[in-house]
């Protein structure tokens, strides 16, 4: 029987392994799926106790008079349609083959959407828009970068075009997985090493 440190350095040497076993798998996953540019909104970049980092705010808006798209109950799968170079949401379905007849890129997710606001008197109305959640949500990132993205995420307006996507890449398992972000078209890739 080995003595009690080598049982130790045994144990951290195979902790390793799996770690770096599960960083490769990953990395491999991502670079296998079928990659989509999402629209992407304003939220806080910066936490206090965990570094610096954007907040992967999927956030499409809805075009003038735009209903928000049916959800399925319980909708598990989302179906993604291109709209030129980004995607959006087209519909969801409870099963992955239900959302495939929607469009052909699905991914595992749910959606929550807020119908425009029509104008009433003095108020100009607000669009709508579609908030997606698919499991990615930081992007880990230099202060001073993830400050800038910040001022440009914060500076969009309706009416004008989106200047920040994510890149997700959507694996044959139906898990979307961060890539990077496109910002004013500069890409910006995630990279472990």
């Amino acid at each position: 029987m080995p003595k009690a440190p080598l049982r130790i350095l045994i144990v951290a040497a195979l902790c390793a392994l799996g770690l770096i076993g599960l960083v490769v798998r990953e990395s491999m996953a991502r670079d296998a799926g079928t990659e989509v540019l999402l629209a992407m909104e304003a939220v806080d970049p910066r936490s206090l106790l965990s570094g610096h980092y954007v907040i992967v705010g999927l956030r499409e808006r809805l075009a003038d008079g735009e209903p928000c798209p049916e959800q399925a109950p319980e909708p598990t799968w989302l179906a993604l349609a291109a709209d030129g170079e980004r995607y959006g949401l087209a519909g969801s379905a409870p099963t992955r083959e239900e959302a495939e007849q929607i469009a052909s890129i699905v991914v595992r997710g749910q959606f929550s959407c807020n119908p425009p606001t029509p104008p009433e008197g003095e108020f100009a109305g607000a669009p709508g828009f579609v908030m997606l959640d698919l499991g990615v949500s930081r992007f880990h990132i230099k202060q001073a970068d993830a400050e800038r993205i910040d001022r440009i995420l914060r500076a969009q307006t309706p009416g004008e075009a989106t200047r920040a996507f994510a890149i997700v890449s959507i694996g044959r398992d139906g898990r979307a997985r961060l890539k990077g972000l496109m910002v004013d078209g500069e890409r910006l890739e995630l990279s472990w090493l």
